[in-house]
């Protein structure tokens, strides 16, 4: 096997996960709940996790406009496309979504860095992509983010795919299915 079709499998893959095991399982109605006493609402996750793979591939990686531009009506996003990037709830914004289409615009985000795998010149992953320009230009806070700036800061661009969109998604889908199995909806 290639690596291209490696990474588009365990991309596909990490969306099936996500479909099959967070989404089908927990109602749209109550991903806004928080378990535990104040845990963090799956919408939140499922948002957190889609803005950082959406910002690290389409924004950083590629250059290119991203996957949530044609959902910010559909998800309830009003602007502060930043505001999900910090790994804390930002329970406010958690309020303004719609449950149902963050979980769609997380697969939809997979997807669309499925489709340019299979087709990208993956040269560009030998390079070093200025990050912090595009957390600029996204209007990320550089006074409240300096942490992710720092992070991303002279990452190389396999950084961005490795673990942004594939080794993150992954992260948070047990985090989720965690969320999930405490809500009392696991299917086994």
């Amino acid at each position: 096997m290639d690596v291209r079709t490696w990474i588009m499998a365990d991309l596909m893959t990490l969306a099936t996960r996500l479909d099959r095991g967070v989404l089908e399982c927990i109602p749209p109605d109550r991903r806004i709940e928080r378990v535990d006493d104040g845990g963090i609402a799956p919408t939140y996750v499922l948002w957190h996790t889609a803005r950082h793979h959406d910002v690290a591939v389409n924004r950083i990686l590629r250059g290119a406009g991203e996957v949530v531009e044609g959902w910010t009506d559909r998800v309830g996003a009003r602007g502060d496309l930043w505001r999900g990037l910090a790994e804390a709830e930002d329970t406010e914004l958690v309020t303004e979504l719609d449950p149902e289409a963050v979980g769609l615009y997380l697969l939809a985000v997979a997807v669309s860095t499925r489709d340019w795998v299979e087709t990208a010149d993956l040269a560009v992953l030998d390079t070093t992509p200025d990050s912090g320009a595009a957390l600029a230009a996204l209007g990320t806070p550089e006074d409240r983010f300096d942490w992710l700036y720092a992070m991303w800061d002279a990452k190389p661009a396999t950084f961005f795919l490795q673990w942004e969109a594939i080794g993150h998604g992954y992260n948070h889908l047990g985090e989720l299915v965690s969320i999930r199995n405490r809500m009392g909806l696991s299917p086994f």
